[in-house]
């Protein structure tokens, strides 16, 4: 069976989509439907608590699809439920050094690897169970970890970030990274564009993959060629918006026979 991590390490593009507003349950599965890679269930920015998308993981882990989540913050506790209840990865938000990146990681991985917490025949494991060892091994061998560049200090120290073990993506927020930097939104600020050149050194020099959430899509035109291959076509609610919006306008340019141009937004 080939996982996301397989996956990486072919790249090709992995494009996916955030879910901050549609907790429905189908949603993973409409995603997949239309030929997404992964998806993120987004318990920052949205308040959601885990049972909220615990369902939504669950279908989501029964189609094409890769489920991820990104949790609220630094806690094992939030990494560890997230993973039990399904997530195949964590994306943790504000990762600035290695060290941190080591701590997390050994929140994801079972022992010998990290102090992960065995329980079998649950949500995470589809409720097969079976030989603990082997399931271990096999979880540790496909959960991967997206740690967020969101800061000068992350930029300057990705390549440490990268070369940590169980580091599978440098996944850049560029909201919070452009407002760090001083730039808030300004996609192609120098400043911002010079950050990015430096994190895909960073992946370059470490053999790690990197990921970007689009806001535009000429933001993931400058990703992809600067060799970033995890983006995403922005999140659920800015999908929808552009879609209704694209809708509406032609409806309305046919009845009225006059160009309407179609509503845009950017971020979330």
């Amino acid at each position: 069976m080939t996982t996301f991590r397989d996956a990486l390490r072919t790249g090709s593009p992995q494009v996916g989509l955030f879910a901050l507003e549609f907790s429905t349950d189908g949603i993973g599965a409409i995603a997949a439907r239309a030929g997404l890679d992964w998806i993120l269930y987004d318990l920052e920015h949205t308040g959601w608590s885990l049972d909220a998308v615990r369902s939504s993981i669950a279908v989501s882990r029964r189609s094409d699809i890769t489920a991820l989540v990104r949790v609220a913050g630094h806690r094992k506790d939030l990494v560890s439920t997230a993973l039990d209840a399904g997530a195949e990865g964590i994306m943790m938000p504000w990762v600035e050094s290695a060290q941190q990146a080591e701590e997390m990681v050994s929140w994801m991985k079972y022992p010998p690897l990290g102090t992960r917490g065995s329980a079998f025949g649950l949500a995470h494991d589809l409720y097969a169970g079976g030989d603990p060892g082997e399931l271990q091994a096999a979880a540790n061998a496909a959960t991967v970890f997206l740690p967020q560049i969101e800061t000068p200090g992350a930029v300057e120290n990705a390549a440490a970030i990268g070369a940590v073990d169980g580091v599978d993506v440098l996944f850049v927020g560029p909201l919070d990274l452009t407002t760090n930097l001083g730039v808030p939104g300004q996609w192609d600020a120098p400043i911002f564009l010079d950050a990015l050149d430096e994190v895909a050194r960073a992946g370059r020099e470490t053999g790690t993959a990197l990921g970007i959430f689009c806001p535009t899509l000429d933001v993931a035109r400058v990703a992809w060629d600067k060799g970033f291959t995890v983006l995403s076509d922005g999140a659920d609610l800015s999908v929808f918006a552009r879609g209704l919006a694209q809708g509406i306008s032609a409806i309305r340019s046919h009845a009225t026979g006059e160009q309407v141009q179609a509503a845009t937004r950017q971020g979330y």
